[in-house]
Order: structure tokens, then sequence, then C-alpha cells
């Protein structure tokens, strides 16, 4: 996408934890309990959500956390006095499950009564 010029956008970029209760996700996909993300954080003082964010940033992409408080709508914004380094973007990298949740076929198939699967 980035190639051709389209902004890619993360909408939930931190994971699945509001996915649980209702049966989307299980506990273990919390991605703010990984031990590498949360190492990089402590190696920042940082919070785990804070890499997440970052490391979707870094890659250019513009990201959506949905957050009900403010102070974590503050540690959300508070991204840009730091920098993961090519190691660390590299351990994420390696975290990738290949999951997504909020596919948007499932949102087409509920709007239009038809699946448009992303992955075809």
């Amino acid at each position: 996408c980035q190639q051709q010029g389209i902004a890619v956008t993360g909408y939930s970029p931190l994971g699945a934890p509001s996915y649980v209760p209702l049966g989307m996700a299980s506990q273990d996909e919390n991605l703010l309990d990984e031990s590498t993300i949360n190492a990089i954080a402590e190696a920042h003082g940082k919070s785990p959500g804070q890499i997440a964010l970052k490391w979707n940033v870094q890659r250019g992409v513009a990201v959506i956390p949905k957050t009900s408080r403010v102070e974590r709508l503050a540690e959300n914004l508070a991204l840009f006095d730091f920098e993961l380094s090519d190691p660390q973007m590299e351990a994420i990298d390696q975290l990738d499950r290949h999951r997504r949740f909020n596919d948007p076929g499932h949102f087409c198939e509920a709007a239009f009564g038809a699946f448009y699967p992303i992955y075809d």
C-alpha cells in the first residue's frame, strides 16, 4: 500500500483485550502481555501500549487506539520523544501471529449481506 501512496491505518492497534469477553479472542492473545513488548517498554521507560503504537508509527501506519480514559489518551499521544532501534523493531515483527481483529469483511457482511474477505 505505502509503495503506491496509500495511507495505512491501524484500527485497534493494541490487539484484542476487549474481544476476550466477546469470545472473539483468547486471553493469551493479549499483545500487551508479550515479554518482548514489556522488555522494550522497560528499556525505554514507556508502557507496553506506547511500544506497540510506536512500532506502528515508525512503520508509517496511522494508528487509532480506543480509550475512554484521559490519562490513557495522553499516554497514547506521548510517542514522539523516543525511537525504537532496528533490532527492537525486528523483535516486534517476529510476534506476528497472522491474526486480524475488526476484519472489514465481517463489517461488509453485516452491512451488505455479503462477506468480502480481505485476503483474496
